[in-house]
């Protein structure tokens, strides 16, 4: 998915994403899932001359800010996998 956004610039995404965009250039976007509501965004400033992530939640991988004026957003496989493997809590009764 490639979205032009403020700036000129483009946001690549292998996953659905939300977008929403203020006048200024700032970015929140959204990974588009129904597992539990609204997940934390990725919030990006822009302007003519960059990009200045200001907030990445977990279900991101990576961000690549490219000289194109390109951002490719890669996400995690398994952004809920919440497996433990070890005990957090001691019973000491």
């Amino acid at each position: 998915m490639i979205t032009m956004v403020s700036h000129g610039w483009r946001v690549h995404s292998e996953k659905r994403v939300r977008i929403y965009q203020e006048e200024d250039g700032n970015l929140a976007i959204f990974m588009d899932m129904k597992e539990f509501g609204d997940p934390a965004p990725l919030l990006i400033d822009l302007t003519d001359q960059s990009a200045i992530i200001t907030s990445m939640p977990h279900l991101v991988e990576k961000v690549a800010v490219k000289l194109a004026k390109e951002i490719v957003i890669t996400w995690n496989a398994e952004p809920f996998n919440l497996s433990a493997t070890e005990g957090i809590y001691e019973d000491t009764e």
